[in-house]
């Protein structure tokens, strides 16, 4: 008989080549086996030896993944995936109601009268296992039976070998001198704690199964409240341990990076969507109801105007449109939402202008409480608000294109301004004379100051001029529609008691009907801007 090379992991039995390797202990439980036996199959030798020495490098691989927790983490999630799929290949073929273990029962779970409940119960049971503390009451429940039967029929329970949780330890203790009857040994260290993304799976198996998409709300008010507390409950958990790429908050610089918002408004639409994950939490926006879009809503009903209702849900309506567009969502949620109108009259909402005189006053009381140094604000801080407020005084710009001017967008003869709220906003406005000084101190850092500001970069100035009128004047200016704002106004009430017809003032203030002529930087139609803003006083009657 010819000798046989003694290959590792290789049995012969009975003329047949076999592939026979043990799993270490410590991965037997997640693999599911003890130990590999793979039949070569009707081959010689040296092919058996060929596949004896592949199989051997992938499991040598496969081990020393294992070996990781990343690699055990990564195999264990595949193995509940697995698991979960073939649940549901016996459970929940087409036509079959899906089936559930409850009450060490299998039953359908239609048959579950609050499938919620069952819900919740194993959500908890989850969580105990995750957080690794005790014994899983199940595992502790089978011990304490084997050994209730092995004293009722005078057998021997058996040797256990056990991780070293506190009510098993105790459990131990209990028995320590019936060794007759069971024989305990423990393990040095608890088991592996669970991985964010077994838990995960875990949960989106919980929540598949006891709401899934044809799942409805019972209609029994009680009932339904506990139904919505436990789906939001799941929906939170998971969203916690998952990094979606369609959660509210990802879709929301999704679609600020796809609409080239600037940082700021990200800033205030961020805000704004914190309401909302307040409610609901940063779920995956497929998640978000019109129940919960509504409650938001509610919520600010009659403690807001209307106007500012409608401003809070502009980027909310945004993001579900853009997620509707993207296919990243079925269904718009939004569409389902009434909001709450403005039903003031046109002059109750918009910002009055101030009349000359106050105008004059205002330019009085500027000077007097930022032209030298004052308590609360820093030199820098004091001479930036107080050249801001200026120049809105004579330009007609918005707050916040004169916070974004650069130096280069300023000359002795005209501000350029890029960017500002809509396209039509992109305009040249000659310099006028009462600023003349404002591109040297702009050139000179003079709003510096402002980029400490990582939020409302307006805010200051908006807040430090309402003092001013409310409350440094020596006769203060009261009306509540009467702010910052109301300085662009005051201009265009100015332009037009000058004389310039529609068209300039839309051109200079950057109205979409101006047409062309508001981005002329020379030649005869600047010439048209330029002269209509020199002659341009709000001072003057």
């Amino acid at each position: 008989m010819t000798r046989v090379e003694k290959v590792k992991y290789l049995k012969i039995d009975r003329g047949r080549y076999y592939y026979q390797r043990r799993v270490p202990d410590k991965f037997q439980e997640l693999l599911g086996f003890k130990k590999w036996q793979i039949p070569c199959g009707d081959v010689d030798y040296p092919k058996a030896v060929q596949l004896i020495v592949t199989w051997s490098e992938e499991h040598d691989e496969l081990l020393a993944k294992l070996r990781t927790q990343d690699g055990y983490d990564e195999i264990e999630a595949a193995n509940i995936r697995l698991g979960r799929k073939t649940w549901e290949r016996h459970y929940s073929s087409d036509g079959a109601s899906q089936m559930v273990v409850h009450n060490d029962s299998v039953v359908p779970i239609h048959e579950l009268q609050k499938p919620w409940e069952v819900a919740l119960e194993e959500m908890k049971s989850l969580d105990l296992e995750r957080a690794n503390e005790t014994a899983p009451s199940h595992e502790v429940m089978q011990i304490k039976a084997k050994i209730a039967r092995a004293k009722n029929e005078g057998t021997i329970a058996g040797n256990f070998r056990l991780p070293p949780y506190p009510e098993l330890l105790e459990l131990a203790k209990l028995y320590k001198d019936e060794p007759d009857i069971a024989q305990f040994e423990f393990d040095a260290d608890l088991p592996r704690p669970m991985s964010d993304e077994r838990y995960r799976d875990c949960l989106t198996l919980i929540y598949d199964r006891y709401f899934p998409p044809s799942s409805i709300p019972p209609d029994d008010p009680d009932d339904r409240d506990e139904y919505v507390f436990v789906k939001r409950r799941l929906e939170r958990k998971v969203a916690s341990v998952t990094v979606d790429p369609n959660n509210i908050s990802t879709v929301l610089g999704r679609y600020c990076d796809f609409n080239s918002i600037r940082s700021g408004t990200k800033s205030k639409y961020r805000r704004e969507l914190a309401r909302l994950i307040a409610i609901t939490g940063d779920v995956p926006i497929s998640h978000v109801r019109t129940e919960d879009l509504r409650q938001l809503r509610d919520e600010l009903i009659g403690n807001i105007q209307p106007a500012s209702i409608q401003a809070i849900f502009t980027p909310i309506k945004g993001i579900f449109s853009f997620a509707f567009d993207e296919d990243i969502i079925r269904a718009n949620p939004m569409i389902g939402v009434k909001l709450p109108k403005d039903k003031r009259p046109i002059e109750e909402r918009k910002w009055k202008p101030f009349e000359p005189l106050e105008f004059s006053r205002i330019l009085e009381a500027a000077q007097r409480e930022w032209g030298e140094s004052t308590r609360g604000l820093t030199d820098a801080r004091r001479e930036a608000i107080h050249m801001v407020v200026r120049v809105l005084a004579f330009s007609g710009m918005r707050p916040i294109e004169v916070i974004r001017l650069k130096p280069d967008d300023v000359n002795d003869k005209l501000v350029r301004i890029n960017g500002s709220k809509t396209e039509s906003s992109t305009r040249v406005v000659p310099l006028h004379p009462e600023i003349k000084d404002f591109p040297t101190w702009l050139a000179g850092g003079g709003l510096d100051t402002f980029q400490s500001i990582n939020t409302d970069k307006v805010g200051s100035v908006r807040h430090n001029f309402s003092r001013l009128l409310r409350e440094k004047m020596a006769q203060p200016i009261t009306d509540p529609q009467k702010a910052l704002y109301s300085l662009r106004s005051t201009f265009v009430n100015a332009m037009r008691r000058a004389g310039a017809d529609i068209q300039v003032q839309r051109a200079i203030l950057g109205h979409k009907e101006a047409g062309a002529i508001r981005h002329y930087d020379d030649g005869p139609e600047f010439d048209v801007k330029r002269r209509w803003i020199e002659a341009t006083d709000p001072r003057q009657v």
